[in-house]
């Protein structure tokens, strides 16, 4: 793994952010973890994707429209499964308990995927090391899509931006088919290695993907012939993936945010403070609308997650606020996006500059 180090010179803004958001759990007496309404949710969530699977594979109604309807509301819904259990529990944020945290990070593995790779992919490599190339594995998807200026180019990326909606529709088969088992047998995420393996992780690596194969594959297929499993498969995975790939897109892969390059020489020197960096990194979008910020988890507060990933998400909105108001003290730019709509034209405009442009430059 490339060595980097941040700045240590400067730590003011992020001492004083800290005491800040200290103060206000403290003063308020709240927990940082979740609350019963993120619990509700949960047990909701759950509810939804497992009545649609009855329906689907049981009751199968006689009418096309319906079962596509259904099929789409299943795959979101696992979708937001991911967004508000599963990244919460996987960050030790879901609850003060760590083995409430740990039940509820196996969510990832109902889901197909393996949630120990993902702890280290994600809250390792990707929140300490954001959008730098060489170490931040969310970043890095060759050879077809160039998410970095620093990443290699090549003249089919002049199209990612019309294509890369196909990719991210298959990103979820590809994570449980090929991804999983890339880091179980080569010990490694990227540049990474990863701990020897233990017993209890062989077993729930391989329980995962026995259950997955039941339960998403050979019980439909039994129950539904295979013509009808494949087209239902298949197009649940596409909008659970495109969902799943544009939410977590839309934080760092756009107009305005910066990056770094640890490939060639292995040795990285960030010259701010990390908390600052995260700034420079990430962006907020659509703070305002109450309804995705309850259904994506709030995830599109990702400037305050990167800052405080051990504070649930369901105080991200009262967090803002400090985050706005120290950073402005500080001078420091807090970016965003007003809305859902803007975020995803950066995202699309960004990836056809990458494609289109091998010598951009990113400040």
């Amino acid at each position: 793994m490339p060595q980097i180090t941040f700045a240590t010179n400067n730590r003011q803004f992020h001492i004083e952010l800290n005491d800040q958001v200290k103060n206000y759990f403290k003063n308020n007496n709240l927990s940082q973890r979740g609350n019963t309404g993120l619990f509700f949710k949960t047990a909701f969530v759950y509810s939804v994707v497992l009545v649609c699977y009855y329906l689907l594979v049981f009751v199968q109604p006689n009418n096309v429209i319906l079962n596509f309807l259904l099929l789409a509301i299943f795959g979101v819904f696992l979708a937001f499964i991911g967004f508000n259990v599963m990244h919460d529990s996987c960050h030790g944020a879901f609850s003060n308990n760590s083995a409430v945290n740990d039940f509820f990070g196996y969510s990832l593995n109902f889901l197909g995927a393996e949630s120990h790779y993902w702890r280290t992919k994600h809250n390792i490599l990707h929140h300490t090391y954001t959008n730098v190339d060489g170490v931040d594995d969310d970043i890095f998807k060759p050879p077809f899509l160039r998410m970095s200026p620093n990443q290699p180019y090549n003249k089919f990326h002049k199209n990612q931006q019309k294509y890369m909606f196909l990719l991210y529709g298959i990103s979820t088969l590809f994570w449980v088919f090929f991804m999983d088992f890339s880091k179980y047998f080569s010990n490694n995420i990227h540049t990474t290695a990863l701990p020897k393996k233990t017993t209890k992780n062989h077993i729930v690596f391989w329980l995962t993907k026995l259950f997955y194969v039941s339960f998403y594959i050979a019980l439909p297929i039994a129950m539904l012939g295979f013509t009808k499993f494949i087209i239902g498969y298949l197009f649940y995975n596409f909008v659970m993936g495109v969902v799943l790939s544009v939410v977590f897109q839309l934080a760092h892969v756009v107009e305005g945010a910066e990056y770094a390059d640890a490939q060639e020489t292995g040795i990285l020197k960030i010259e701010e403070d990390w908390a600052i960096y995260q700034l420079k990194t990430t962006f907020d979008f659509c703070p305002d609308n109450k309804f995705l910020t309850w259904a994506l988890g709030g995830l599109n507060f990702q400037v305050e997650h990167h800052l405080f990933p051990k504070v649930s998400h369901v105080h991200y909105p009262a967090i803002r606020k400090i985050v706005k108001e120290t950073a402005a003290n500080y001078g420091v730019k807090h970016n965003e996006f007003k809305t859902f709509g803007e975020a995803v034209r950066s995202h699309i405009n960004m990836m056809n500059e990458l494609g289109k442009n091998p010598n951009i430059k990113v400040a």
